[in-house]
């Protein structure tokens, strides 16, 4: 029944693409702007160097720390690509795909200097975006800990190879990986585009908006995030446009980040066979946590804002929460967290040796 159904799908689908050729191709040259723009400069440099560190032994044996640290710099779906080291085999149990929702979180150069600098134009608001993120990441990590902690007892062994040959290796693979990831961008930003032309969007939307109706708030809402769910990039971009308060955009957007959408589910499973009857009501759980904190934190961080797209009086260059900024920062606590590792690594061996 299930292959029967899949089979449908993907002929009606085809049929969709045919029907709707010109609304399908805007979206596949949207989705891969988004992609060259966003995803492809936040990504790169850290899966270079997590594929670089984990070859070189960096997350051995249960560094639990360590293996956090670089997931959420390195952003989504970077903890599927770093857990699926752990996997035996290929085979994937209940830890694993425990571990690789924990560890998904978007990067915070994207969340930062696509998010809130170039599409909301305020990047203060990265700050409770990220604490938020970052907060409801390490309470799912600390409540699943028991399923996960057996799989970390295992972990690939160092390759003792030169390193530039690990550096090359490092770079093949991981713009294999973000090719990958391109593909599943896209797909998902056509198959949104193809829900919209045929009317089957604002189907799915009317229970949404007639909720947010009742509760006083604006319909557009309902449609950003119901876009997000399936693809986030494109659903954080109609937040931005939305025209919605700033807190309210904020929190809808730590929900979609911590959240990651079915997109980022499909590249999770490029790396990692994930269960997602598992994985995706705990990534949900993660999402509306990280929409409850980032709503409750946006005053302190960022008293008075107006409304989302409003222009600041401080340009680019001038505000210390710029993509470059962040970029150093991250690069930063890539160095801090391969240090730690290197002493705790060092230090283990030393108990070992007495």
């Amino acid at each position: 029944m299930k292959r029967k159904l899949a089979l449908f799908f993907c002929a009606l689908t085809c049929a969709l693409l045919i029907a709707f050729n010109s609304d399908a191709m805007a979206a596949a040259r949207e989705g891969f702007s988004l992609w060259r723009d966003s995803v492809m400069p936040a990504l790169l440099p850290f899966f270079v160097c997590t594929s670089l560190m984990r070859q070189m032994g960096a997350l051995q044996r249960g560094n639990a720390a360590a293996l956090f640290a670089l997931a959420f710099v390195s952003g989504a779906p970077g903890g599927a690509r770093l857990s699926s080291q752990y996997a035996a085999d290929g085979d994937v149990d209940a830890g694993l795909t425990c571990l690789a929702a924990s560890l998904n979180t978007i990067s915070p150069m994207y969340i930062a200097g696509a998010f809130a600098t170039g599409m909301l134009g305020a990047p203060q608001a990265a700050f409770p975006i990220l604490t938020a993120q970052l907060l409801s990441a390490l309470l799912t990590v600390f409540l699943v800990r028991k399923a996960y902690a057996p799989v970390l007892t295992a972990s690939a062994p160092e390759q003792a190879l030169p390193f530039t040959r690990l550096f090359a290796a490092s770079i093949a693979e991981s713009v294999s990986s973000l090719l990958s990831i391109c593909g599943t961008i896209i797909f998902f930003l056509v198959l949104t585009r193809l829900l919209s032309a045929t009317g089957a969007m604002a189907v799915l939307l009317w229970p949404f908006r007639t909720l947010l109706a009742l509760l006083g708030s604006n319909g557009a809402l309902a449609e950003a995030v119901f876009t997000g769910m399936l693809e986030m990039t494109a659903g954080s971009k109609a937040l931005a446009e939305a025209g919605l308060p700033l807190r309210t955009a904020a929190s809808a957007g730590a929900f979609l980040f911590s959240f990651g959408g079915l997109c980022i589910a499909a590249q999770s499973m490029l790396f990692l066979p994930v269960k997602l009857k598992q994985y995706l009501p705990l990534k949900l759980a993660q999402g509306v946590l990280a929409a409850l904190l980032c709503y409750f934190l946006f005053p302190v961080c960022f008293p008075g804002a107006a409304h989302a797209g409003a222009v600041s009086g401080e340009t680019l260059a001038e505000n210390a929460l710029t993509a470059t900024a962040i970029f150093a920062v991250s690069l930063l606590g890539v160095g801090t967290v391969l240090l730690f590792s290197a002493i705790a690594g060092k230090r283990k061996r030393l108990r070992t040796r007495k």
